[in-house]
C-alpha cells in the first residue's frame, strides 16, 4: 500500500473516531440546547376504568404573595401549569402551557413521565410575556397511572 494512501486512511479513521460520540448521542426528543431543567410541582394520578369516566387526582399549593418560577434568571422565570382533560373517546389529554415571565425569549420542551416512560413534548419558542401550549393525547390502559412533568428550557 503506498504511503500516501496509508496516511489518508489513517486520517479518515481518526476523523471517524471523533464522530462516534456524536453518532451515539441522544437528545431525548429535544429540539434545542438545554440550559435549564426543573421538575414541575404538579404530579397527576390518573384513574382509568373501562366502564366509567377517568378520574384525575392532583394537588398544587398556591400562595398569593409567592409565585414560584422555574428556570428563574432573577428577573422572572417560567411557569408550567400542567392540566389533564378527558377526550370524547374516553382517552386522556395532558395540556402543557408554559408562560414566560422573563425578559428573554426561550425555547421549551416538557418531558412527561408516564408510568416510567419519558415522552417529550416540544412547546417551541416562547416570547417574553407570552404563553405557549401543547397538548399530548395519551392512550393508557385501565388502572392507576402516575404522570409527572419536567421543564427543559434553552435559548
Amino acid at each position: 500500500m503506498p504511503s500516501i494512501l496509508r496516511s489518508r486512511v489513517a486520517l479518515f479513521a481518526m476523523l471517524g473516531a471523533f464522530l462516534i460520540p456524536i453518532a451515539m448521542s441522544s437528545l431525548r426528543g429535544l429540539t434545542h440546547i438545554l440550559t435549564c431543567q426543573e421538575a414541575s410541582a404538579t404530579p397527576f394520578t390518573l384513574l382509568l376504568s373501562e366502564t366509567e369516566d377517568p378520574v384525575f387526582l392532583s394537588s398544587t399549593r398556591i400562595e398569593a404573595e409567592d409565585e414560584e418560577f422555574l428556570c428563574s434568571d432573577g428577573s422572572g422565570g417560567l411557569t408550567l401549569n400542567m392540566g389533564a382533560k378527558k377526550l370524547d373517546d374516553g382517552r386522556v389529554a395532558m395540556v402543557l402551557p408554559i408562560t414566560n415571565h422573563s425578559e428573554h425569549v426561550w425555547r421549551g420542551t416538557v418531558t412527561l413521565k408516564v408510568a416510567g416512560t419519558s415522552i417529550p413534548a416540544s412547546i417551541g419558542e416562547i416570547p417574553a410575556g407570552e404563553t405557549a401550549t401543547d397538548t399530548l393525547e395519551l392512550n393508557l390502559d385501565p388502572g392507576t397511572t402516575e404522570v409527572d412533568g419536567q421543564l427543559l428550557i434553552g435559548p
